[in-house]
């Protein structure tokens, strides 16, 4: 037969065939990479923010008390909680994502710019939730569409892919942080509307709606996800206990670093990087293991690592610089174990006519878990000093994940390996 790929090529039907995969999947990838980068822009601008978050609060607002002090994450992560969700439903039902970026990407611009201005902490807080509202909107979006675009065999993959571009936020923002605030406490929320700005504009050229997505005909059918796919509670626990430990380490880190240690913003920043780092490296091969070797290896594995170091994290700490930044680099490495294989679970468990949903009812058990996060910390810090707080905070880690095997080999009837 002559091939459409030339004139002169003859190839068999089942090379063409090959050759028509080969091209579908090297099209998924670049869509998953364009999606990775939108990200990567949008949550560089939230991770900026928590370098200088001490002078930014602290130094503004006299008086400010560390309970108080954590609010400023709890409230902009309780925004993720309650925004998330709802935009999930919304995106399935009117079968829309685009106009969510756009809306988002839009909002954040303002938003980091107002938070400059506030004159007195209530009204900051305020500014800090419809900021993180517009945010999450942005981000959980591009995370569905990364869901829409990948197919069965490739989505451990691609969620490592999407995932290394994450990582990178998270890692390159506290690093570019603290760099920028060394030019002003300011810089780093013009810089994010900046980042924002840069966001819509490549999602406005290049950002296409996905030909599968259909309208669903009521919002209930939608909020009934978790009764109809059970099996979703498990990656949603584990991503909202993950995603605890992330919102109390990005509050109570700089904190103390700043307060215990001494550090400039710039170190501060490079704490954080060194944190972000190995889980930036794992992303890519954790998804492709996972989906070879299954999900729940490397998640038990990793959390019961992840709660060790985090419970030395405080002690090893306080004895140097130099010290943290070993027990910082082996969190991010466990961390980076456990969140591909999480979030390719949501994929496993749920249709693609349903992944707006599945992803917007996994990242609302991730913003629990970080709403609650910082919160923690905050309470903790009135009965213990920071090593305690660590302490703490690593057996929350391995309690919770014995509860999450006992639901999985009791309440679901599944083995973990």
């Amino acid at each position: 037969m002559i091939s459409k790929y030339g004139d002169s090529d003859v190839v068999s039907e089942q090379e063409s065939l090959a050759l028509d995969r080969q091209e579908g999947r090297t099209g998924e990838t670049r869509r998953i990479g364009f999606l990775g980068f939108l990200t990567l822009l949008t949550i560089t601008a939230a991770a900026i923010l928590h370098v200088n978050q001490p002078e930014f609060i602290l130094d503004r607002f006299v008086g400010i008390s560390e309970l108080e002090y954590s609010l400023f994450d709890t409230t902009l992560y309780l925004s993720y909680l309650t925004v998330g969700i709802t935009v999930g439903a919304l995106s399935d039902l009117w079968a829309k994502r685009r106009a969510f970026v756009f809306v988002g990407t839009a909002g954040s611009v303002l938003f980091y710019f107002l938070m400059t201005t506030a004159l007195v902490y209530p009204l900051l807080l305020v500014y800090r939730f419809i900021q993180g509202a517009f945010t999450v909107m942005a981000w959980q979006t591009f995370m569905t569409l990364a869901i829409d675009f990948s197919g069965e065999r490739s989505r451990g993959k691609n969620m490592g892919l999407f995932g290394a571009f994450l990582a990178t936020a998270m890692g390159l923002g506290p690093a570019l942080g603290g760099v920028i605030a060394s030019y002003g406490v300011f810089m780093p929320y013009y810089v994010a509307s900046g980042l924002n700005i840069a966001a819509f504009i490549l999602a406005l050229a290049g950002l296409k709606e996905p030909e599968f997505t259909k309208a669903r005909p009521e919002l209930r059918e939608s909020l009934d996800i978790v009764r109809t796919h059970p099996r979703l509670v498990v990656p949603g626990l584990f991503n909202m206990v993950d995603r605890l430990h992330i919102g109390f380490i990005l509050t109570a880190l700089p904190l103390f670093l700043s307060t215990v240690l001494g550090l400039s913003e710039s170190l501060r920043g490079l704490s954080l990087a060194i944190f972000a780092t190995p889980f930036i490296i794992l992303q890519y091969p954790m998804g492709k293991l996972s989906d070879k070797y299954g999900r729940y290896r490397p998640l038990v594995v990793g959390s019961i690592s992840y709660g060790i170091i985090l419970t030395l994290l405080g002690a090893v700490g306080v004895l140097g610089f130099e010290s943290l930044l070993l027990m910082l680099a082996l969190l991010g490495l466990f961390s980076g174990v456990t969140a591909p294989p999480a979030m390719a679970l949501v994929g496993d468990t749920v249709e693609q006519k349903d992944s707006a949903m599945g992803m917007g009812f996994f990242n609302l058990m991730g913003n629990i878990g970080i709403t609650i996060g910082p919160l923690v910390f905050g309470i903790l810090t009135i009965f213990t000093d920071f090593v305690g707080v660590f302490v703490v905070a690593g057996l929350l880690e391995i309690l919770a994940l014995l509860v999450i095997i006992i639901i999985i080999r009791k309440g679901l009837g599944e083995k973990l390996v």
